[in-house]
């Protein structure tokens, strides 16, 4: 879903990696290369501008060490999604990169803060405001009215509803943020671009009938 919606965006070549054989979901996106097993050699192709990771990826000392070297690069367009957002907290990995841009879901951050998911509900900003001073980037945070901060300012997203409170609408976020990065697009523009867009479409799915609930 990430690889799919990251070509959709307009990213143009897509590949999907994974540290077990990757070509097994080939028949699935017919329109992203695959990488069979990853390789940190492939960001010798210049024409990698962007990566996602998490997704699917697990939490293990591989995607640790993905996300170590990515920082011992300096490598500055990141996404840090799903397991990724785990393997950071486990391994301790904070502070990231300040170009980064890490998407938790309030459970997720949860866990990066330490403390409960009701608390950062009842206030989003603050606890956004937060996790990017402990991240050391960009923090998207998912829900309801989702939060952008950074070290600087929030911004909140205006679109959206509860359509998007499914298994695999984050994957989605993550591929869409992506792939406006690997266009160059400047990261607080691609992420709050990539959000809001993520919650009009859920807003027009809604109008037109979608995601009817009995």
């Amino acid at each position: 879903m990430s690889s799919t919606s990251a070509f959709r965006i307009g990213a143009g070549y897509v590949t999907l990696a994974s540290f077990d054989d990757a070509s097994k979901v080939v028949n699935e996106t017919p329109e992203t290369l695959i990488l069979p097993r990853f390789d940190l050699s492939i960001l010798q192709n210049k024409k990698i501008t962007a990566i996602g990771i998490g997704p699917g990826l697990g939490v293990s000392d591989n995607t640790a060490k993905l996300i170590s070297d990515l920082k011992k690069m300096n490598y500055q367009n990141v996404v840090i999604d799903a397991d990724a957002i785990t393997t950071c907290v486990e391994y301790k990995l904070f502070p990231l990169l300040k170009n980064w841009v890490m998407t938790p879901h309030a459970g997720e951050l949860s866990r990066v803060l330490g403390i409960p998911s009701d608390k950062i509900e009842q206030d989003r900003i603050s606890a956004c405001e937060k996790a990017a001073e402990l991240a050391g980037c960009h923090v998207l945070l998912k829900g309801y009215r989702s939060v952008l901060a950074d070290d600087k300012r929030a911004l909140i997203i205006l679109s959206g509803n509860s359509a998007l409170a499914k298994a695999g609408t984050g994957d989605v976020l993550t591929g869409m943020i992506t792939g406006l990065l690997a266009q160059h697009v400047p990261v607080v523009q691609a992420t709050a671009t990539a959000a809001y867009l993520h919650g009009r479409l859920a807003d027009e799915w809604v109008k037109l009938g979608g995601d009817k609930r009995s």
